[in-house]
């Protein structure tokens, strides 16, 4: 099973488009998950016309009919979907951490700092897409794919 994972495309807000190499990497996945701050309606329209699986959560600066979490069940994983945006400061580990625990999460999937960012921490898996859009700190794209088997897990930053 392969995984895109997308957030903070801020359209049109910030940006006007998700650029072509991010919908090709979304594309070749088998499910598509985001975390928030999609901010346009278009966002939801790209994820649904992909005829993929897919969830998305809503982030801080969307006004979107979407829920603050989701959870699914892939292979064995529990892996759950917020935007983190409750999190003080940004990206907090040790409050991200909490949350995974609270949520019994395998892997916990968040947005909000526009900072890719893939770590792990007592068995648990982190990944932060970064912005989709290039709104992040080096200005460039980016999304993340998990790859997951019976038994292997990798995640590729793009």
């Amino acid at each position: 099973m392969r995984i895109g994972i997308f957030g903070d495309a801020h359209i049109p807000d910030r940006a006007f488009e998700i650029p072509d190499l991010i919908k090709k990497e979304l594309y070749a996945c088998d499910m598509i998950l985001c975390t928030g701050d999609l901010t346009g309606e278009e966002v939801v329209e790209f994820v649904k016309n992909s005829g993929k699986p897919h969830k998305m959560v809503r982030g801080n600066m969307d006004h979107l009919d979407l829920p603050k979490l989701e959870s699914i069940d892939i292979e064995g994983k529990k892996i759950v979907i917020i935007h983190s945006d409750e999190v003080k400061p940004r990206g907090d580990r040790d409050k991200l951490f909490a949350i995974a625990e609270r949520y019994n999460a395998d892997i916990l999937l968040y947005g909000h700092t526009h900072e890719q960012d893939v770590w792990e921490l007592n068995g648990k898996i982190f990944v932060n897409p970064g912005s989709a859009t290039g709104l992040g700190p080096d200005g460039n794209p980016h999304c993340a794919i998990i790859e997951m088997g019976k038994n292997s897990l990798s995640v590729k930053k793009t």
